[in-house]
C-alpha cells in the first residue's frame, strides 16, 4: 500500500565528554558565559536524529491517507510526552521551564512549522515540499546572529548553500512554477529555523528533557480538539504506525535537541540534511522510488559539505 506524506520534528541525557575541535576561528560566540561546545558530539547526535526522522518520514508517508495533519501531530506528540515524563520521573529531572517566554516561543513556532509542513505535503509534490522545508538551516544561518548572537563565517555559509543545492539534486523537484501552496512548505522551513534557534537559546536555562516535553505537550493541546473525533475510527494498523511515528519523532528530537545544545546553531544545522538521504533510501527500498545520477550527485554534495564543516574546524582541544 502506497501513501504519500512526510514529516519532521526526548530527553535529557547524561553529561557528555567535552571533546571536539575549537570552531571559534570561523564562528564567534559573543556570549562569554556560553556552555562549552562539543562539535563532534553534536554531529553524532544529529546523525542519530536524522535516522530517526528518516524512519518517521517513511511511516508518515505510509499513513497519510488514513490520518490527517492533526491526528499525526497528536499521536506523535502524545508518545513523546509520555516517554519524556516517565524518563524524567525515573531520573528525578525537573521539567519546570525556567525561561517560560523562550519556551513558549519555541513551542509555538515549532507547532506552526509542523502544521504548515504536513499541510503542504497534501497539496504539492513531496520532493518540492521537502526541499522548501529544508531551507530551515539557511534561515538558521541568517537569523542566529540576530537572535542568539552567533556570527557565522563565509565558509560555513558557502557550505550551507552547497548542501542546499545538493538537496535539490537529491529530490529533483519541479520548481519551475512555484504554486501558492508551496509557500506553506517554505513557511515551515522558516518557522522550523526559529524553533531550532530557540532550542539553542534554551540550553542556557533548560534541560533537553524540558524543551522536548513542553513542545510535545503544547502540540497535544494544539491538536487534540481537531483530532479527537477520529481517534476511535483508526484501524489497529494505522494506530501502530502512528505510535511508530511518535517514537521516531522522539528519537529525532533527542538527536536534534542535543545537537543544538552541543554546537553552534548554524554550523550543526548543515547535518540535518542527512535526513533527506535517509528518507530517499526508504523511498527506494519501500516505495520503489528510483535513484538517478542526479540524486547520487546531490547526496555526494551534501555529505562532502558536512565532512568539510568538520575538518575546517581547528583540532585544538576544548
Amino acid at each position: 500500500m502506497k501513501k504519500s506524506g512526510l514529516g519532521r520534528g526526548l530527553g535529557s541525557m547524561t553529561n557528555l565528554a567535552k571533546d571536539g575541535p575549537d570552531i571559534t576561528s570561523f564562528i564567534t560566540i559573543k556570549d562569554k558565559q556560553t556552555p562549552t561546545d562539543s562539535p563532534r558530539i553534536a554531529i553524532l547526535w544529529m546523525i542519530f536524529g536524522s535516522i530517526c526522522f528518516g524512519t518517521m518520514n517513511a511511516l508518515v508517508k505510509w499513513t497519510s491517507v488514513d490520518a490527517d495533519v492533526w491526528m499525526i501531530i497528536l499521536m506523535r506528540s502524545s508518545v513523546i510526552a509520555i516517554i519524556v515524563a516517565l524518563y524524567a520521573k525515573v531520573n528525578s529531572i525537573n521539567l519546570t521551564p525556567n525561561d517560560s517566554k523562550t519556551m513558549f516561543l519555541r513551542c509555538l513556532v515549532g507547532l506552526i512549522a509542523m502544521i504548515l509542513y504536513f499541510s503542504a505535503l497534501s497539496r504539492i509534490p513531496i520532493g518540492q515540499a521537502v526541499t522548501l522545508q529544508y531551507t530551515a538551516p539557511l534561515f538558521v544561518a541568517l537569523l542566529s546572529g540576530r537572535i542568539i548572537k552567533e556570527q557565522v563565517s563565509k565558509s560555513v555559509l558557502i557550505l550551507l548553500l552547497t548542501s542546499f543545492f545538493g538537496i535539490i539534486l537529491v529530490i529533483s523537484p519541479s520548481t519551475g512554477n512555484l504554486e501558492t501552496d508551496a509557500l506553506l512548505a517554505l513557511g515551515s522551513g522558516f518557522f522550523a529555523a526559529l524553533a531550532y534557534i530557540y532550542v539553542r537559546k534554551l540550553r542556557h536555562t533548560d534541560s533537553p528533557s524540558s524543551v522536548v516535553f513542553w513542545f510535545a505537550t503544547f502540540s497535544i493541546l494544539g491538536s487534540i480538539v481537531q483530532a479527537a473525533p477520529d481517534i476511535f475510527s483508526l484501524s489497529l494498523e494505522t494506530m501502530a504506525a502512528l505510535i511508530g511515528i511518535g517514537i521516531g519523532a522522539g528519537g529525532g528530537q533527542v538527536g536534534i535537541t542535543m545537537a543544538y545544545h552541543k554546537a553552534n546553531a548554524a554550523w550543526v544545522s548543515a547535518f540535518s540534511y542527512l535526513t533527506v538521504i535517509i528518507a530517499t533510501f526508504y523511498g527506494y527500498i519501500i516505495f520503489d522510488e528510483n535513484l538517478t545520477t542526479t540524486n547520487l550527485i546531490g547526496g555526494i554534495l551534501i555529505v562532502t559539505s558536512g565532512v568539510f564543516l568538520v575538518f575546517l574546524a581547528p583540532s585544538n582541544k576544548e
